[in-house]
């Protein structure tokens, strides 16, 4: 039988341990969670920037708000706002700002506040905001795009019809993106 030395043994483990711990930051850093609601804010990132509002929507600030999520709140504040929507510089704000804004271009909607749905869909009829939610019958209730979560990605799903009405048109991008 081979005889190891303390040493050996604690070098051993060091070994180990530091083969391990990448793996373990990496967990830390990002967990499964906010991957998500970092995926999310490109997403409503790209809906921004890639379809299209009416003239009268493309003056000022252009106005994203998040209701619900405050993993989505700090990544679209920290990552995006500093990014131009064609001429617009964007401004990301959450569900207190929006009763006191009157142009909000983009509405994030979480499943947890899914009751309030009707609220801000009768908020914003009439008026060129597009609805983004992510349950399931989002779309039935007056979402424009809903986000799905297919075999481990997260996708979407959008009402051309509904985004016309609110005269968004969508880009070739998001058309392309959608589930069909």
């Amino acid at each position: 039988m081979l005889k190891q030395s303390p040493i050996g043994i604690v070098a051993l483990v060091l070994v180990f341990v530091m083969m391990a711990m990448p793996r373990m930051v990496i967990a830390q850093t990002i967990p499964d969670d906010n991957t998500v609601a970092m995926i999310r804010a490109n997403y409503l990132y790209q809906f921004a920037n890639n379809n299209d509002w009416p003239a009268e929507w493309k003056k000022g600030r252009f106005v994203v708000g998040v209701v619900g999520n405050p993993d989505v709140l700090e990544i679209m504040a920290s990552k995006y706002a500093t990014k131009p929507i064609g001429s617009q510089s964007m401004n990301v704000i959450g569900v207190n700002e929006l009763q006191t804004t009157p142009q909000v271009h983009v509405v994030f909607i979480d499943r947890s506040k899914k009751s309030e749905i009707a609220k801000y869909v009768r908020e914003y009829k009439g008026k060129s905001t597009l609805i983004v939610a992510n349950w399931e019958g989002a779309l039935a209730q007056g979402a424009h795009i809903n986000f799905l979560s297919i075999e481990g990605s997260i996708r979407f799903e959008l009402n051309k019809t509904a985004m016309t009405e609110a005269l968004i048109t969508p880009g070739v991008k998001i058309l392309q993106w959608a589930i069909q």
